[in-house]
């Protein structure tokens, strides 16, 4: 039987009394018998043939599925048995193409300042959306989503406009509209500015931004939340715990910087980096939108050619860490980044990374803080050569420059021109530590991002008190340095012993780091201050840093034809959220248990294409009987990771009216 002929027999002919199908004759057209044939036949046509039915259909004929049912939002929805035998081959398809994905990612700051009275402080850097994804976020290729954002707890809700980019490119509304009727993926890019955080609940701690989306043709997609955001009065001035980790930047996480000129939020400018075929890649600086950058120690004792992972240690979509990081291992416990250290920044978007700098404290207005010269290397050191003591740990929304070391190949050498067993005279004054000639920073200028060389020379700011730091006989009370977590070849015990003052801020060392042997052989201390001299490098080499976090929602939705939840193409479809989060996944004895966010009845597990028994704990928790290993080889979907020895294959969430969240977590055997 051919397709024309197929279809043909679905018309009931009022001058006959039998009507033929698959050669079966009904004297009833709703008879039992037949709904069992039109469905054998429907199942033949959905999941093998689905072009035939919109090729061949009549315009004015519409075949649903006598077994569906309709939800409270008009949305098909069908036994689980049926809906696995129909979602399987588009899923497979999904799997090995990722064509019709969509991902929403929303980027915020893990901290931000409240606002008090009626003054305004604005959300720095503000939240932004991203569209993207291998499929049109444009519904009938004709309309573009709307989108609001607003801040837990604020009344407000700020509308924002969508930019559109084509290959990096931006495109104005009709031509956005007009690539996604050709079939080009594009990528929308919203930045909610004017948001801000009221003082009216004291006791609140955290925020979030909820951005609700609504598709162009008035289906609503749903609300999605953002990361937490941390809420503080102002930026601490005092020297950061390690003990409280979340207002301290980390090596290996993702900041944003802003240059602003005397605090006036109109000439805000966020480091950023632009892509284009004509131009390359380079930093550039933007008032519209900012992007994230990790931010890596450096270790001067590796060379640019040694090996590195594949990807980032903690998450496997952020590119791999450059050769002369400090590399760590996934799950290690964070190492706090400090001042005078040496970083590069490298753009979480294209992977492009920036020369090696040393992070500077900014005192007041332009007047960057360095630490004393340091002869003992044994112990963890910075400066452009190697030889500067180190500063307190970096804190969020501190205002600091990057310092551009001009000589990589000195500062390594200097590394190791000191043995730490030799004898080093006592020091009854700070000296500065070796630079060049003309020490050059980072900055904003206008939209480009340059090398502006300081104003003034390097003076120190306050002498050396040598009858009451340089020769104490008593050990002070021991507290650990954050800086001894580093992966440094010694990691030495350390006596720390503060002053009023942060900027005469003093560590003294015994045993080990800063160990020196007097005359008669017994140990002295030796004195180290982060903050010891000050040089001035104009506002436009001052940038505030502040860390960063993001969320990304991953989902398929079925096509039409299915009778499934199809937003992007029936003005019936319901939301696809409440979304379900995996944030962690535990194997034990053939059960795997998913441990998250917003579960539900509604959610079956599927290994690749392989849908497996799904039990609900808790909205926390889903419980899961993992098939045998064969089965699971079977499946298109899976992967051998050689590198391991083990299969994977991708963990899917499937809900009962067809929508598919992939968390990008797979299971392994």
């Amino acid at each position: 039987m051919n397709y024309p002929e197929l279809l043909s027999n679905f018309f009931y002919d009022p001058s006959s009394t039998t009507s033929s199908l698959n050669h079966v004759t009904t004297p009833d057209l709703f008879s039992p018998s037949f709904l069992d044939a039109l469905k054998q036949e429907q199942d033949y046509l959905m999941t093998i043939h689905p072009s035939i039915i919109t090729q061949h259909s009549p315009s004015n004929t519409s075949i649903s599925s006598p077994i569906s049912n309709y939800s409270n939002h008009n949305v098909h929805t069908m036994p689980e048995d049926d809906l696995i035998i129909r979602l399987r081959p588009f899923i497979r398809h999904y799997l090995h193409s990722n064509q019709g994905e969509r991902k929403i990612t929303i980027l915020t700051s893990k901290v931000a300042q409240k606002s008090y009275g009626t003054e305004k402080r604005f959300l720095c850097p503000p939240p932004s959306t991203i569209l993207s994804g291998t499929d049109s976020w444009f519904p009938l290729n004709q309309y573009s989503p709307e989108i609001t954002v607003q801040i837990t707890g604020e009344q407000p809700v700020h509308q924002t406009t969508i930019d559109w980019y084509q290959d990096n490119s931006l495109l104005d509304p009709s031509s956005a509209i007009s690539a996604a009727r050709h079939g080009h993926a594009l990528k929308g890019s919203c930045v909610s500015k004017q948001l801000h955080i009221n003082d009216a609940d004291e006791k609140r701690k955290h925020v979030q931004a909820h951005v609700k989306i609504n598709l162009g043709h008035g289906v609503s997609l749903g609300t999605f939340d953002s990361k937490n955001i941390k809420v503080i009065s102002k930026p601490s001035k005092k020297r950061q715990s390690l003990k409280n980790m979340d207002l301290c930047i980390h090596h290996g996480s993702t900041v944003a910087l802003f240059n602003r000129v005397r605090s006036q939020t109109v000439s805000t400018k966020y480091l950023g980096v632009s892509s284009l075929p004509d131009s390359g890649t380079c930093f550039v600086t933007r008032t519209s939108s900012w992007d994230p950058f990790l931010i890596w120690i450096v270790d001067l004792h590796r060379s640019s050619d040694a090996p590195v992972p594949k990807h980032h240690p903690d998450n496997p979509h952020y590119p791999a860490p450059p050769a002369i990081a400090i590399q760590t291992s996934a799950g290690q416990s964070p190492i706090a980044l400090h001042y005078n250290q040496p970083i590069v920044l490298q753009c979480v978007t294209t992977g492009l990374v920036s020369p090696v700098m040393i992070i500077r404290r900014v005192d007041k207005a332009s007047m960057v803080m360095g630490g004393n010269r340091v002869d003992d290397l044994s112990c963890p050191t910075g400066g452009e050569y190697g030889d500067e003591a180190l500063g307190d740990p970096v804190s969020q929304l501190h205002k600091v420059a990057f310092q551009i070391v001009q000589d990589l190949s000195a500062a390594q050498y200097c590394q190791t021109r000191c043995p730490p067993s030799a004898y080093i005279p006592p020091m009854t004054e700070w000296s500065l530590p070796e630079t060049s000639p003309n020490t050059i920073y980072l900055a904003c200028l206008n939209e480009v991002v340059g090398m502006h060389k300081a104003v003034s020379g390097r003076s120190i700011v306050s002498p050396l008190d040598p009858t009451r730091h340089a020769y104490e006989t008593k050990p002070g009370r021991k507290r650990r340095l954050s800086y001894q977590h580093m992966p440094f070849p010694t990691k030495p015990s350390l006596n720390r012993r503060r002053v009023n003052s942060l900027n005469d801020g003093l560590l003294l060392s015994r045993h080990g780091a800063g160990r020196r042997l007097s005359d008669d052989g017994t140990d002295n201390y030796y004195p180290l201050n982060g903050d010891c001299w000050t040089e001035d490098v104009s506002d436009a080499s001052v940038w505030t840093i502040v860390g960063t976090d993001s969320v990304t929602y991953s989902f398929w939705t079925p096509p039409e034809h299915l009778l499934l939840n199809s937003p992007f193409s029936s003005d019936t479809a319901s939301p696809i959220t409440p979304f379900p989060m995996v944030h962690s996944t535990q194997y034990d004895q053939g059960i795997l248990t998913l441990t998250g966010d917003k579960f539900s009845e509604e959610i079956t597990v599927w290994l690749g294409d392989v849908a497996i028994n799904t039990e609900l704990k808790s909205k926390q928790v889903l419980s899961c009987t993992v098939p045998d290993t064969n089965e699971l080889k079977e499946s298109t979907a899976v992967q051998l990771d050689t590198s391991i020895g083990k299969y994977m294959i991708p963990i899917l969430l499937v809900r009962k009216d067809g929508i598919v969240y992939n968390p990008q977590l797979f299971f392994t055997f």
